[in-house]
């Protein structure tokens, strides 16, 4: 039955052709790279991708490799999860939950590394529980999987933490704890020490990417409990299966029982913090898996417990949005959200999957090799789709990303202001040169500070000699932050719309046309720095009479408060700029700000700005307190 859905559900995403193109350019003498001119780590799975990699050079397809390597493992972690189960009725539960969740049954093939992270779960609980093993060697194993889970999954660790700190307490001898994590730790460390050589960078450029979004943690959080919601409304058998398995180990008090059921708690909490996936049920798999395995290995119970479990899965199963077993090429996501988070099997069903992909789609590229004579780079602009066209372009398109994950530079500025942001896609900007020096192989960057950045990161990432002492005392600098003054980080976070308040301070008066000198015309949203204060009251603010506005307050990353202005009603409208006399917000007033975004929302696309006058500016405050005068004096006399 499970390979039945797995044919019928199998697909590849886009995310997973980034590797594939990373699989390409290394078996065809390009190097471990995704645009060849320049070393960056865009996959975050070494040990999946080596496997891919190698699964190819046997294969002779990469797309007929994905989908076997996925299939393959995750057919073992079923097979192997439901045979070797405690009870017939715990195998039973557990075959229930992975036929019916959409978050297992997705991402068993996908082309993403959620298979081989299963096997390695499977393999590490199975040690945990064998007794029969010399304790040294049996901590020793358990630190080299979990090694292997961390070259295939980063995160995943967090699961098996609470479980590798249990072994540790059970040996409780320091000389074979220390033997065990020098030894187990030795294929993580290796790869860490070759990406620091090779790339630069200890870490994958995605990582970087993603850490320097500029998104307050509370905004975070909020999203990443939009994705557990998520998960409820299409695939409610997933958390209500992570939820029964952690109850259940609480109630039965077994020791690794509670402490798996930590680790995946933990999980939990991880993915919330990070503002969840855009991929509905992508971080969600491996916890499941892990509480199937908590379900199955750790938890004992009567007959009739698992029963009952077994039935109330079945049902909760059943209510899903799209349950797998009776998945077919009818698939598709007629009720896209708003949230961000999308069923990304149903995007790219319809030309990635083997239900229903053209004859030609899955034939292998035609990849040219560094033996043939090169082509000339050409520059594209993306930010998604990056896995596939940067397959389908081959390996002369260099992809710009917008979004940074392939792109070194773009992952060290800060991600452009949005409170609209996407998990997973925050643009920056691009700077001034930019394009045209990946064009040339040159530094052309205008911004001089940059520039100066930009020189020592073009060192670390294009030079053809990895051993030179100048690209090893960059890679030190670098990665101790030595540079990083050199980023005027208010300035790309607001894509150079930046201004300040005494620019600002030139009074316009209402009915000022909008286009007229020395107004602000707005075709992106203007940020204004101002010096931070708590207690400022009041705000005048000259703008565009018949267009709407967002006046957001932020203090750092964090929005602490937004008005919304505009349009005025067309029948009191007079053309050219209002006037608005405001109150600061509660918020703002108490926690204070350090800048204010001027966003244009709807109008005629012809936005601009006159003066912004804001409380506590010496030069400013005589008039601001006239207009907030005149105001209260007009409100008193209509009421």
């Amino acid at each position: 039955m499970f390979a039945v859905v797995l044919f019928r559900t199998a697909w590849i995403s886009d995310d997973a052709e980034i590797t594939l193109r990373t699989v390409l350019n290394v078996t065809h003498g390009f190097g471990l790279t995704f645009n060849v001119a320049e070393r960056v780590q865009t996959y975050t799975h070494p040990l999946w991708m080596g496997l891919l990699t190698l699964g190819y050079l046997v294969i002779g397809n990469v797309y007929v490799t994905m989908f076997a390597a996925g299939m393959i493992g995750s057919g073992l972690a079923f097979w192997f999860v439901v045979r070797r189960a405690a009870s017939s009725f715990q195998a039973i539960a557990a075959a229930i939950v992975l036929l019916f969740s959409v978050a297992f049954v997705d991402f068993s093939t996908s082309g993403l590394e959620n298979p081989l992270a299963n096997v390695l779960l499977l393999g590490f609980v199975t040690v945990f529980v064998n007794t029969t093993i010399d304790r040294r060697r049996w901590l020793m194993v358990l630190f080299g999987i979990s090694s292997l889970l961390y070259l295939t999954r980063p995160d995943a660790v967090l699961i098996l933490g609470p479980l590798l700190l249990l072994a540790c307490w059970r040996v409780r001898r320091f000389s074979v704890i220390f033997r065990a994590i020098a030894v187990g730790s030795a294929p993580a460390v290796a790869w860490t020490l070759f990406s620091l050589i090779y790339y630069g960078f200890p870490f994958p450029n995605t990582a970087y990417a993603k850490l320097a979004t500029g998104i307050d943690s509370s905004e975070l959080r909020g999203q990443g409990l939009v994705y557990l919601l998520d998960s409820l409304d299409r695939d409610p058998i997933t958390l209500t299966t992570i939820a029964i398995a952690t109850i259940v180990a609480a109630v039965q008090r077994t020791i690794p029982a509670r402490v798996l059921a930590a680790g995946i708690i933990l999980y939990l909490w991880y993915i919330v913090s990070i503002g969840g996936d855009f991929m509905a049920g992508r971080f969600l798999s491996i916890p499941l898996f892990a509480s199937v395995l908590l379900m199955t290995r750790l938890l004992a119970g009567s007959k009739t417990l698992w029963a009952t479990v077994a039935t109330v899965l079945l049902a909760v199963g059943c209510a899903g949005m799209h349950v797998p077993l009776w998945s077919n090429s009818r698939y598709s996501d007629p009720a896209p959200k708003s949230t961000g988070v999308v069923d990304e099997r149903a995007v790219y069903f319809r030309d990635h999957s083997l239900a229903l992909a053209k004859r030609g789609t899955f034939v292998d590229p035609d990849w040219p090799s560094t033996r043939q004579i090169g082509g000339t780079i050409h520059v594209i602009d993306t930010c998604g789709l990056m896995g596939t066209s940067g397959v389908d372009f081959g390996p002369y398109i260099h992809l710009l990303d917008a979004c940074a994950l392939a792109d070194p530079l773009l992952a060290r500025l800060p991600a452009i202001f949005n409170p609209d942001w996407r998990t997973g896609h925050y643009r920056r900007m691009i700077p001034d040169g930019y394009r045209e020096s990946l064009e040339t192989s040159t530094n052309q960057l205008r911004d001089p500070a940059l520039h100066r950045f930009y020189d020592q990161l073009r060192l670390i990432t294009r030079s053809e000699r990895l051993l030179t002492r100048e690209r090893l005392a960059a890679i030190v600098a670098m990665n101790l932050g030595k540079y990083g003054h050199d980023i005027d980080r208010q300035f790309y976070r607001h894509a150079g719309s930046v201004t300040t308040l005494d620019q600002l301070s030139t009074i316009r008066q209402a009915g000022t046309p909008a286009n007229a000198e020395g107004n602000h015309i707005l075709s992106l949203p203007l940020a204004v720095d101002c010096p931070p204060k708590r207690g400022r009251r009041y705000l005048d603010i000259t703008l565009d009479s018949d267009d709407r506005y967002f006046i957001t307050f932020l203090s750092g990353s964090r929005i602490v408060s937004r008005l919304d202005l505009g349009p005025i009603p067309e029948y009191r409208r007079q053309p050219g700029l209002t006037d608005y006399t405001l109150d600061v917000p509660g918020r703002a007033r108490r926690d204070g700000f350090d800048t204010i975004v001027v966003s244009p929302v709807t109008g005629d696309s012809h936005y601009a700005i006159g003066h912004l006058l804001v409380e506590g500016n010496p030069a400013t405050d005589w008039e601001l307190y006239r207009r907030v005068a005149m105001r209260d004096a007009l409100i008193a006399k209509k009421y």
